[in-house]
């Protein structure tokens, strides 16, 4: 009671909030630290084994139809996989029968979501902000494994542009996603002076998306799956060396963009449109004006350092260029050092003339002692030039191809690309 008269007695909105904060039916709240999409992608990529089970009926269909035609290359980023079937490789996929598995992946959350099922994520994030809860099931009876692949075979015309992962194994076997369906949840209210009460809620369950028939699984064989529980369900990836994967467009070139100074977010710009933020490396058409660009605020000007014309390079070369901006402290010595020096010898050369041919000695000296100051120009200007900005370019270090592991034998995932 003393407690609720004191923090109706103050006006000041500190001291009424520190007041809520003692009472322990007005517990304080934590603003939830969020992830934007694009974060949550970036590091689902890091899981090379995604679940394709939220894939469309035609896209699976797709899957299962390249199998049959040798090694699958992919675009992988994490949040999307685009298969390439123009990306024609050699190589072929062994059916390996494993012990029949099954499993349940609960999903409760966003953060879930993108972790366990990424490649859905983006379009089942609402569905499971409706229902609540998704729920993977599965039953796996094998796995298609890659073999004789060999990464001389990519051919090195566009036809494999845009590819980053070779499909290394795919699992196949039976699966349903369901949404909803969460358990009985019971609530209690007490309310002083009055009772409580209870209550309950529960959501049903709504299947997304099903595909093979779990009751024909216990009939795969060490030959074939069986056609009915033959789904394809999780993609083993196997990451394609950096000069295989990272290609750009006909007629590119392969820039890292270094920052002119650390710490300091200098923007990489074509026009006025910005390209990315320093360090970034990029893909560019060398015939368009690049430059670098700093605005450090309101009250300065903001820098800018203009990037040599690239169109004498190579296209498909690697270049690394870093910066150097003005050099304000050379630039101010120039520019008094040129100003002194102009004036000293326009002033010695006035003094001379005027002192020297008349019976001016005094002003005569005067115009031969001040017309040396002159040769401050000299400094000044090689000040003012030595001051402007400077961009290198230098070759990147060349990518190596790097070698595939032969894959193991049994169950056991298929091995992966190693850097050397």
């Amino acid at each position: 009671m003393r407690l609720a008269t004191t923090c109706a007695a103050v006006a000041s909105g500190i001291v009424f909030s520190a007041c809520t904060a003692l009472s322990p039916s007005r517990p304080l709240a934590q603003a939830p630290q969020l992830l934007d999409a694009e974060t949550r992608c970036r590091r689902a990529a890091e899981n090379a084994n995604p679940l394709v089970t939220e894939w469309s009926a035609p896209e699976r269909a797709h899957l299962e139809a390249l199998l049959g035609q040798g090694a699958i290359a992919v675009a992988y980023s994490g949040c999307s996989m685009r298969l390439l079937p123009g990306c024609r490789l050699r190589g072929r996929y062994v059916w390996q029968q494993t012990t029949l598995a099954r499993d349940t992946i609960e999903i409760n959350n966003a953060d879930d979501l993108f972790a366990k099922l990424p490649l859905g994520a983006l379009s089942l994030e609402g569905q499971l902000r409706q229902q609540g809860r998704l729920a993977v099931k599965t039953t796996v009876v094998g796995q298609h494994q890659l073999a004789d692949f060999q990464p001389e075979s990519i051919p090195s015309d566009g036809s494999c542009l845009g590819a980053t992962h070779i499909l290394s194994a795919i699992s196949v076997g039976a699966f349903k996603i369901d949404a909803g369906g969460a358990a009985t949840v019971a609530a209690g209210v007490t309310v002083a002076g009055i009772g409580s009460g209870q209550g309950q809620s529960q959501s049903s369950e709504l299947t997304l998306r099903e595909a093979g028939i779990v009751e024909r699984c216990e009939q795969t064989t060490a030959g074939a799956p069986q056609r009915d529980c033959a789904a394809p369900i999780q993609a083993f990836l196997s990451p394609l060396p950096q000069s295989i994967a990272d290609r750009g467009p006909p007629g590119s070139i392969k820039v890292r963009f270094l920052p002119p100074r650390p710490d300091e977010p200098w923007q990489v710009m074509v026009a006025d449109r910005t390209v990315c933020e320093t360090p970034c490396e990029r893909w560019i058409d060398p015939a368009m004006p690049f430059s670098l660009k700093h605005d450090p605020g309101f009250w300065h000007r903001n820098e800018v350092i203009d990037i040599p014309d690239m169109r004498n390079r190579v296209p498909g070369e690697r270049l690394l260029l870093s910066a150097e901006p003005r050099n304000s402290t050379k630039l101010v010595l120039g520019i008094l050092s040129t100003t002194f020096g102009g004036l000293g010898l326009a002033t010695g050369i006035t003094l001379t003339a005027a002192g020297c041919g008349s019976d001016h000695a005094g002003i005569c000296k005067a115009g031969l002692f001040t017309m040396p100051t002159g040769l401050l120009i000299i400094p000044g200007v090689y000040w003012i030039i030595d001051s402007a900005p400077r961009v290198e370019l230098r070759p990147l270090p060349a990518p190596t191809l790097n070698s595939y592991a032969p894959m193991s034998d049994g169950s056991a995932p298929p091995g992966t690309w190693s850097s050397h």
